[in-house]
């Protein structure tokens, strides 16, 4: 009996032997399978290490074709690229770009802006300017306009230099400027008007004072909207070709109710005084002349004619500089009440006082003469836009046209200032007379220059002056007034004002 239980228990043992072995090759594989993991991890992580230590080793490489030029101006560059890994700071090389020995006919890899790209190697020697920067951005200035700039980028940090890229050209812009009157004086019955500006490209102007003056956007039109002073901004935009510009024009409007002069009552529009106005020449008189009476201008010499009560003398005085010159007249001029000088004819023209002949003298010979007007005048001017010779005198003022033989062109009467003021000379410009007046008592006080558009008749209003007497006035190369005025030492003052007659004149 014992002995098949003996049998089974060896069918038993084989059949668990037979079991077992499937079992220990699963084990095996899964140490197997273990043991690759350990090894592809350790791998994976010294991969990972050796990598990561390259990455802060080596710092990223900025792309030659990703340097821009976001902004440029006619002394400075912007240069802008795409930020690189593992970058401390960027160097920046640069250098005018070298054209001597681009050949003829090659392209020299710019486009119409002046941008492009050059390939190859490049030394970066002493002649390159080196700077540097934190982020990927840097301006670059201190250069000069309309002129290509040479520029290379390196990504640096603190282990190593990175890799220089290929050269990048950039050129500057040109600059501008605007040639523009920077004053500008007009009447409330101005009309409108534009400014003469010039600029290489579009202008844009802006009125600082919309209850002075507004600018039509459309046409660029000015137009006066009341008395007052603004500021007129002009701006010439910018392009790819030329800088932006930016200018400004002061804006003086007078109060102005234009009527026929013939016993129109006058009224006050400005008032000078040291204030406003400054001394830009010191005179004296000569050989006894102390008394200054007339003013002539020709661009470049104040003559002055001297007398009343002391003998007559005509000195010419440089505008810039002090030279002066001393004439003594070959005929008695008398009182020299009015002067002035043409450019039409070259001559001086001395007004004596209340009778038509005037004395004529020539400042490149020296000679003296005399021409007969149809009115009597006791003050004269010349008009160097309209070429015409105007005199004044108590009750009407007149126009001439010297090349037609001194033909009477315009007349118109004068306002009644309802006192005595006496006629001292007259300037003109663009039209416009400018009559100096005087009073009876105190000639030194408050005196007047009435303001008479002579080729419509109109009067425009009065400016009182504060500078002493007023003997005379004339309007400079610039188109501002400038009056003499005699002091009561023996040194005179030539003043410029802040107004100028010519665009004054211009509208009306």
């Amino acid at each position: 009996m014992a002995q098949p239980e003996s049998g089974k228990k060896e069918k038993s043992k084989k059949k668990r032997s037979r079991v077992s072995k499937p079992v220990t090759d699963h084990y095996k594989l899964i140490r197997l399978f273990c043991y690759t993991a350990v090894v592809v991890m350790a791998v994976f992580t010294l991969a990972v290490v050796l990598a990561f230590g390259h990455y802060r080793l080596y710092p990223g490489r900025v792309e030659r074709d990703s340097i821009i030029s976001p902004d440029r101006s006619s002394d400075y560059i912007v240069l802008q690229w795409d930020e690189t890994q593992n970058t401390d700071i960027y160097k920046v090389w640069c250098k005018e770009r070298d054209t001597s020995k681009k050949k003829a006919g090659t392209d020299d890899g710019l486009d119409e802006n002046g941008i492009g790209a050059k390939s190859g190697k490049t030394v970066i020697d002493d002649s390159w300017r080196e700077l540097e920067t934190v982020g990927p951005e840097i301006k670059v200035g201190d250069l000069k306009e309309n002129t290509s700039y040479s520029f290379i980028v390196r990504a640096d940090n603190e282990n190593r230099e990175g890799i220089p890229t290929g050269v990048r050209n950039f050129r500057t812009k040109k600059s501008q400027s605007i040639d523009i009157v920077k004053k500008v004086t007009k009447c409330t019955a101005s009309k409108p008007f534009k400014l003469a500006a010039e600029a290489e490209t579009d202008l844009i102007y802006e009125s600082s004072d919309p209850e002075v003056a507004v600018v039509d956007p459309e046409t660029d039109e000015i137009k006066v909207v009341g008395e007052g002073d603004a500021v007129i901004k002009v701006r010439a935009k910018a392009t790819d070709e030329y800088d932006g510009a930016h200018d400004a024009v002061e804006l003086k409007v007078l109060y102005s109710d234009p009527v026929d002069a013939g016993g129109a009552s006058a009224y006050t529009i400005y008032h000078l005084d040291s204030e406003n106005c400054e001394v830009i020449k010191e005179i004296t008189g000569a050989g006894g002349a102390t008394v200054p009476q007339g003013l002539a201008y020709t661009g470049d010499k104040y003559i002055v004619s001297y007398g009343m009560g002391s003998p007559d003398r005509v000195i010419s005085f440089d505008v810039d500089g002090d030279g002066k010159e001393v004439s003594v007249p070959s005929i008695s001029l008398g009182h020299p009440n009015g002067f002035t000088y043409s450019e039409e004819s070259g001559l001086c023209y001395c007004a004596k006082g209340w009778t038509s002949r005037v004395f004529t003298y020539d400042p490149k010979t020296d000679e003296y003469g005399s021409v007969n007007l149809s009115y009597g005048a006791s003050g004269i001017g010349y008009d160097r836009k309209e070429k015409l010779l105007y005199t004044c005198s108590r009750t009407a003022m007149a126009a001439y046209d010297i090349s037609a033989g001194y033909e009477v062109k315009y007349t118109t009467g004068v306002v009644n200032h309802g006192s005595y003021l006496a006629t001292q000379d007259c300037g003109g410009h663009a039209g416009i007379m400018l009559r100096c007046l005087s009073g009876s008592g105190d000639t030194h006080g408050i005196n007047y220059i009435d303001l008479y558009h002579m080729t419509t008749g109109r009067y425009l209003g009065t400016i009182t002056c504060d500078l002493s007497e007023v003997e005379s006035c004339i309007v400079d190369k610039d188109g501002f007034l400038e009056i003499m005025a005699n002091n009561t030492s023996d040194v005179d003052y030539i003043w410029k004002t802040d107004l100028n007659i010519e665009t004054l004149g211009e509208g009306l």
